[in-house]
């Protein structure tokens, strides 16, 4: 059974056009170009009364908690955007998302939900909050943004998809062209041994998606040829792009953008290239149904969908559900959505099959 879902089947990736309904909350106001700040762009005030509740109590709560691991950048723009148009903080608790799914399991455990709204690269981690009664229901009288957002990505109604970080390769362009490196097959040529930096796929069922791929596009034998390239392992991006960046490795797989943000911004010679097709970090979120703060949970999850919330959030690195967002990157022609059922299923072999235990 195959462990890959075609773009074409995710409609929420086509290139049409998205209405607004005139009287939502969170609609976005105005969109500026690219580059543009949205800080301090205000939601359209024609409130139904449901959400009108929700946003008074929201506001005497005054804060709400947010574990995240999307990149800072990003983080920032959302949390001061959020506070401008409703004038409640936002705490962060920015983590990996093994990190934070450990995190905030143990404090469910001890009693102690601290956690108003949590967004990781992990579905498991969600459908077994669903059983566990964690999340809030996501409805369209509290967050009317729901009626244009792509149903298909709302699960169970309590969870959903925020966005998507494409895979690809990362390399050095001292080193390395572009043309040498942009199918995955061209990665396992021999004169890579000992030059290429491996992002430890047994970190997220979306980097064992690349292994899935790289098999099912080449052959079993392709992950054998990679393995005999003696990758070094890396737990993070961070160091491997700074191994990048000085000339120490000349790739780096799989990597997503936000992995090498902060070595390129610096001006290191390194870019990203994506092959097709590929996989991608697929990014949900949910609001805790019994945090600290669950009307202003439900807020900061309508926010994140709206056009403002989703131009904020995926700035530069990521890909929105939305089409037409300012800022956010393409998605890819032919993208493969990650069974991440299939990839646990499938962990301990793909692992053992480039060197690595689980």
């Amino acid at each position: 059974m195959t462990s890959f879902r075609s773009s074409r089947r995710r409609p929420s990736f086509r290139l049409a056009a998205v209405a607004v309904a005139a009287g939502l909350l969170l609609a976005a106001c105005g969109g500026g170009g690219a580059g543009d700040s949205t800080v301090g762009q205000k939601p359209e005030q024609a409130e139904g009364l449901a959400e009108s509740t929700i946003k008074a109590a929201a506001q005497a709560e005054g804060k709400v908690v947010w574990y995240t691991s999307i990149p800072e950048a990003a983080v920032k723009e959302v949390a001061a955007g959020f506070k401008a148009a409703y004038g409640i903080d936002v705490e962060v608790v920015r983590l990996t998302s093994t990190t934070l799914m450990q995190r905030y399991a143990s404090e469910r455990d001890a009693g102690a939900v601290k956690g108003d709204v949590i967004n990781v690269a992990q579905t498991a981690f969600f459908e077994d909050g669903v059983k566990k009664n964690w999340w809030s229901k996501l409805t369209e009288p509290e967050a009317p943004m729901l009626a244009s957002w792509p149903k298909d990505l709302v699960h169970k109604d309590q969870y959903t998809l925020i966005n998507t970080q494409p895979i690809g390769i990362a390399y050095n362009k001292d080193q390395v062209k572009e043309s040498d490196v942009d199918t995955w097959q061209k990665i396992v040529d021999p004169r890579f041994k000992n030059k290429v930096v491996l992002v430890n796929p047994a970190n997220t069922p979306f980097y064992l998606s690349w292994l899935k791929l790289m098999e099912t596009e080449y052959g079993p034998d392709v992950l054998t040829q990679f393995a005999a390239l003696k990758p070094t392992v890396t737990d993070s991006a961070v160091p491997g792009a700074q191994q990048l960046a000085a000339g120490e490795r000349v790739l780096m797989v799989p990597n997503v953008l936000s992995g090498v943000k902060e070595v390129v911004d610096a001006g290191a010679p390194v870019a990203t290239v994506t092959p097709s097709p590929t996989v991608g970090v697929e990014q949900y979120a949910a609001a805790s149904a019994d945090g600290p703060h669950p009307n202003a949970a439900k807020l900061l999850l309508g926010y994140l969908l709206t056009r403002t919330g989703q131009e904020q959030l995926n700035r530069g690195y990521a890909a929105s559900p939305l089409s037409g967002i300012p800022g956010s990157i393409p998605m890819p022609k032919d993208y493969r959505s990650t069974d991440t059922a299939a990839m646990q299923a499938d962990k301990s072999r793909l692992l053992a099959a480039v060197g690595l235990s689980s």
